[in-house]
């Protein structure tokens, strides 16, 4: 990608995050840049493609996130991932804020977000399973348990921000990941439970 056409999606995405992705216009972002419009469809030829490049950026760093599955072999795996996914959320509030108007809009793009979730569905469940295995996870758990925990990780992961805004509320990265190892707390063994306060709470990355 030119020079030009990075800070033209860079300068979309701030407008989207910061007004609402059916609210900017090619104007808008034009003014951002301070350029003509011209100038801008030349690299641009409409918010389509410019929405379909930002997203193309946005599920490499959604892969990548992906990626980190069982960087380690205990807890901190999926603390480390969880922090990722805060950063993101942070970096992309639009992509969580305006699903419908993508749905409604960018059907495709809707799509290709839906199978982002079901792939970290899919990699919640299997971390889960891979707990259960090394007994920090009760083993009387079924796997339609797990699986309705791993949709409830899911469901904290795609509304969170949105559920902050909606109360004015200052996210932290603490808060959010705390309101998903809730859900596994009541499923932790006993040595599940120490190997997370030995390894992720006593090192306060959860408050």
């Amino acid at each position: 990608m030119s020079q030009t056409k990075d800070r033209i999606i860079k300068a979309a995405i701030n407008l989207f995050n910061d007004q609402g992705f059916v609210n900017v216009r090619l104007q808008n972002i034009a003014d951002n840049l301070k350029i003509s419009v011209g100038n801008l469809a030349y690299h641009f030829k409409n918010k389509e493609a410019i929405v379909s490049t930002a997203y193309d950026k946005i599920g490499e760093e959604l892969s990548a996130i992906l990626s980190t599955y069982r960087a380690s072999p205990d807890l901190r795996d999926l603390d480390h991932q969880l922090g990722l996914y805060y950063k993101f959320i942070e970096k992309y509030p639009f992509y969580f804020t305006d699903t419908l108007e993508v749905k409604r809009n960018h059907p495709h793009l809707h799509e290709e977000r839906k199978d982002f979730i079901r792939k970290m569905k899919i990699q919640f469940e299997k971390r889960l399973e891979y707990n259960k295995s090394r007994r920090i996870i009760n083993e009387g758990i079924t796997s339609g348990q797990l699986s309705q925990v791993a949709s409830n990780m899911c469901t904290i992961v795609i509304f969170w921000y949105s559920g902050q805004a909606i109360q004015n509320e200052t996210g932290k990265a603490a808060n959010f990941k705390n309101s998903i190892w809730i859900q596994l707390f009541p499923f932790l063994t006993k040595r599940g439970l120490e190997e997370y306060h030995m390894l992720i709470a006593s090192n306060d990355m959860i408050e």
